[in-house]
């Protein structure tokens, strides 16, 4: 029998379902739910990326922009610190989350202090940061893989 009988070589259903199954399979996988420190670490990421912009605000002299980044950033803290709520004494990812709430420490801290003396310490940022970096790598426990 011809193996390209139909125009298509024989065991292409078969190839089809499997690769189908193998989709299906790969998609259930990546469905789960996000952990609280990896939400929790996106919200601070966020926070980070509204003093970019009030920086740059900043820099350009717009001072209603700078507020409403700053707003932005206090929200983004709020979020975070919401969805860490606990995360800390869990026994994997721990040592992250709470490397995860002294970053929102330091965010806002910048934020009180900008609504005390209206100017930003864009320093506290490196700050932050660096505590974002130690979470991800898990802060002396499992990498938090985000």
């Amino acid at each position: 029998m011809d193996p390209y009988e139909c125009g298509r070589p024989r065991g292409g259903t078969k190839a089809a379902l499997g690769l189908a199954l193998l989709l299906v399979g790969l998609a259930a996988c990546g469905g789960g739910a996000r952990s609280l420190s990896c939400t929790g670490y996106d919200a601070l990421v966020d926070a980070l990326r509204a003093v970019a912009s009030a920086e740059a605000a900043d820099a350009s002299g717009d001072t209603e922009a700078v507020e409403r980044a700053m707003d932005d950033v206090s929200r983004f803290v709020r979020l975070a610190r919401g969805r860490l709520a606990g995360a800390d004494a869990d026994s994997n990812s721990g040592a992250a989350a709470r490397a995860l709430l002294e970053a929102a420490n330091y965010l806002e801290f910048m934020v009180g202090d900008f609504r005390a003396t209206g100017s930003v310490d864009f320093s506290l940022t490196q700050f932050a940061s660096r505590e974002l970096n130690r979470a991800a790598s898990g802060a002396g426990g499992a990498p938090l893989n985000c």
